[in-house]
C-alpha cells in the first residue's frame, strides 16, 4: 500500500499509532488527537473507527480484542511494519500544493520521517507563505485605502500577519533543523 492511496485521515491516524507508541483503542486515539493535533486535524470519533477498520482490512495496523466483563469488548490497535513504512513514505513527500494543514500534520509527526525530510517540509512550509507573504504585500501596495475598501484591507492585513507569523515560525524551526534538532 502507498502513502498516496491513503486519505489524509488515514495517514493521520498511522501517525497518532507511531505517536503513542503502542496499542491503542479507537477512543484513546480520539482523545489523543485532542490534546495533540486536535488544532490541525480533529476527527469525530466514529471517523477514526472507521479509518481503523480500512487501516486494519489494508494491513496497516493489527488489532486485538480485549475482553471486559462490564462493557463491550475492546479493540486494541497497533502500527505494522507496513503501516510504519507508508508513514514514513507519505511524510518524506514534500508537496508544493499541499494543504497548509496537511504540512502542519507531516512536521507534527517529522520524529517517524525519513532524514532530512522534516527540514525539507518545513522549508516548503515556509516558503510557501513567503510566496504569500509577497503577493499579500504587493496586493496592499496596490489597494485604494478609500472607505470603500476598508473591510478588504483588515481581511488583507489579517492574511499578512499570519502569513509572516507562519514564514517566521517555519524560518524557526529551518533553523533549528538545520541546526541537527530532530526531535
Amino acid at each position: 500500500m502507498t502513502a498516496d492511496k491513503l486519505s489524509a485521515s488515514d495517514l493521520a491516524v498511522l501517525g497518532l499509532l507511531a505517536y503513542s507508541e503502542g496499542e491503542r483503542s479507537g477512543y484513546d486515539l480520539w482523545r489523543l488527537a485532542d490534546r495533540s493535533v486536535g488544532l490541525i486535524w480533529a476527527p469525530a470519533r466514529s471517523q477514526i473507527y472507521k479509518v481503523l477498520t480500512r487501516l486494519a482490512a489494508l494491513g496497516l495496523t493489527s488489532t486485538r480484542t480485549v475482553e471486559q466483563a462490564e462493557r463491550p469488548d475492546k479493540q486494541l490497535h497497533r502500527l505494522t511494519e507496513d503501516g510504519r513504512r507508508a508513514l514514513e513514505l507519505w511524510l518524506g513527500e514534500v508537496e508544493p500544493e499541499e494543504e497548509p494543514d496537511v504540512d502542519l500534520l507531516k512536521i507534527f509527526f517529522g520524529r517517524y520521517a525519513p532524514a532530512g525530510a522534516a527540514l525539507a517540509q518545513a522549508k516548503a512550509y515556509r516558503d510557501r507563505f513567503a510566496a504569500d507573504y509577497d503577493r499579500y504585500r504587493e496586493l496592499d501596495r496596490t489597494l485604494s485605502r478609500s472607505e470603500r475598501n476598508r473591510f478588504p484591507l483588515r481581511v488583507l492585513d489579517l492574511g499578512l500577519r499570519r502569513a509572516g507569523a507562519a514564514k517566521g515560525w517555519a524560518g524557526e524551526l529551518v533553523g533549528e533543523l538545520e541546526g541537527g534538532g530532530r526531535e
